[in-house]
């Protein structure tokens, strides 16, 4: 027979990484999520009107499911200005918690996509949601 972790509790632990305040962030090194990376993994964006995005806590509805997650209220959209720096792309998002820069997830976009290069008036918008389900 397997385990089940109740529902209950992937709640909890949802709750524990969306607590602190997080930050949303693109990434435009050419690299595929994969379980053993940090946040220095990750090559942040600069330029190009870009900013990261500060989430909070409150704006975050979590479910109890299979599986459980936890969506922001809103879909975050960035706009571009212009190119950003070298090298020049969009490859994915990564989301960080800020209380102690702890990398929290990280999706690549679609391959069809990539890699995405901004220019003046180009958007980027990304509902931020993360679930959880046990798995034994």
């Amino acid at each position: 027979m397997s385990a089940v972790v109740p529902d209950t509790l992937e709640v909890k632990v949802l709750n524990s990484f969306i607590v602190n305040g997080l930050s949303l962030r693109l990434f435009g090194n050419n690299k595929t999520p994969a379980h053993g990376d940090s946040v220095a993994s990750y090559t942040e964006i600069v330029g190009g009107g870009y900013t990261a995005k500060a989430l909070t806590f409150g704006n975050f509805t979590v479910t109890s499911g299979d599986p459980s997650s936890a969506i922001y209220n809103t879909a975050q959209v960035w706009e571009f200005t212009g190119v950003v720096n070298a090298p020049g792309t969009v490859y994915g998002y990564y989301l960080v918690r800020t209380s102690d820069n702890q990398l929290i997830l990280a999706e690549r976009f679609p391959v069809g996509s990539l890699p995405f290069v901004p220019k003046a008036g180009s958007k980027i918008t990304i509902l931020p949601k993360v679930t959880a389900q046990s798995e034994f």
